[in-house]
């Protein structure tokens, strides 16, 4: 890209297709080579993540994404049981549901059934079905964990990605409104001088 000056007015010249003023394309490659070389210069070596959204932000492309919803839309039905169970053991309802059988189950085998109790003191059918319960929930919780950090990780990744678009897209406005103000200057000088031009004339006339 080129700039020529006709009658006092900066034109543009596009040197991919050389045409008076700068096309969409050529302007959205020469952008986004100007981000790429900026990231590069203050990053050193740029990531394919990077250099993606360096194009994406040249392009004035939307890049944000619901997160929720694409990670959902690839969970097994393996994985949506074990966030169920995860939900439900984690839960006061469990919690106070399971202490009420614990309160029944000793309830029964002490007194209810006295000498007919099925699981009499110490109560060792209750101390092995708490011991399956805990080996069995404690992997299902970690496997809901381990997804919740996945995800957590998946929208890390996107609130980086909008950050740099975000940063990228500031920094260009900067440079448009130094551009502006640097134009606007030169054309209040331009006017200037021909104002004070205008008034020499008229003092010349008036003379």
């Amino acid at each position: 890209m080129t700039m020529t000056t006709t009658q006092g007015h900066p034109h543009t010249i596009c040197e991919v297709c050389h045409k008076s003023c700068l096309c969409r394309s050529c302007y959205h490659k020469k952008r986004a080579t100007s981000l790429l070389e900026q990231l590069e210069k203050e990053r050193g070596e740029l990531s394919s993540m990077e250099a993606d959204i360096s194009r994406k932000a040249a392009e004035h492309s939307a890049i944000a994404e619901h997160i929720g919803d694409q990670f959902a839309r690839g969970l097994t039905i393996g994985q949506r049981l074990a966030d169920k169970v995860a939900s439900v053991g984690g839960s006061w309802p469990f919690v106070i549901g399971f202490l009420l059988i614990m309160a029944v189950w000793i309830g029964i085998n002490s007194w209810a059934l006295q000498d007919k109790a099925f699981d009499p003191y110490p109560y060792i059918l209750l101390n092995l079905a708490l011991s399956c319960l805990a080996a069995l929930q404690a992997p299902v919780i970690m496997m809901s964990q381990n997804r919740a950090a996945a995800r957590d990780r998946l929208q890390a990744d996107e609130d980086y990605k909008i950050n740099l678009k975000a940063e990228l897209e500031v920094g260009t406005l900067h440079e448009k409104m130094d551009h502006l103000l640097h134009v606007q200057w030169e054309r209040m000088v331009q006017i200037q001088q021909e104002q004070i031009d205008l008034l020499e004339e008229l003092l010349r006339r008036k003379h």
